[in-house]
């Protein structure tokens, strides 16, 4: 469950800066193409938020795609996800009747536990009562 999670964790990550990445392209693509310097620099300026957008899912995609991906498998990712939310909700269901199985077992067990223990002060008397008539 975990390792579910985890790689949840990881593809909502991947999907999100995959979208950065393939939303600023055009704006990134249209600032190299800028060759003057003061123009380029205005539209900077301009375009900081998307830009620094657009960087920031270039380098987290670069790091952790493999090499020679030319393309982002965004919707596959998102197949993958889905795929994994429904294993954990199933998974999470089963837990929660396992765990109402264990909650009901230990109320049992605290029932028989405050039974015997009604039963045992009885026993104990019975025990030194006979102890003593054998003297």
């Amino acid at each position: 469950m975990k390792t579910a999670e985890q790689r949840m964790k990881e593809l909502q990550k991947l999907m999100e800066y995959g979208r950065n990445y393939q939303t600023y392209k055009p704006i990134q693509d249209e600032y190299r193409q800028i060759r003057w310097k003061g123009k380029q620099e205005k539209f900077a300026e301009a375009r900081r938020a998307e830009l620094t957008l657009w960087d920031a899912a270039n380098r987290y995609l670069h790091a952790y795609l493999p090499e020679g991906v030319k393309t982002l498998p965004i919707s596959a990712w998102e197949k993958e996800y889905t795929a994994l939310k429904a294993q954990r909700e199933a998974e999470y269901d089963t837990l929660k009747e396992t765990r109402a199985e264990v909650a009901e077992l230990q109320k049992i067990r605290r029932c028989v536990d405050i039974a015997l223990r009604a039963d045992q002060p009885e026993q104990t008397q019975s025990r030194t009562k006979r102890h003593e008539q054998e003297r």
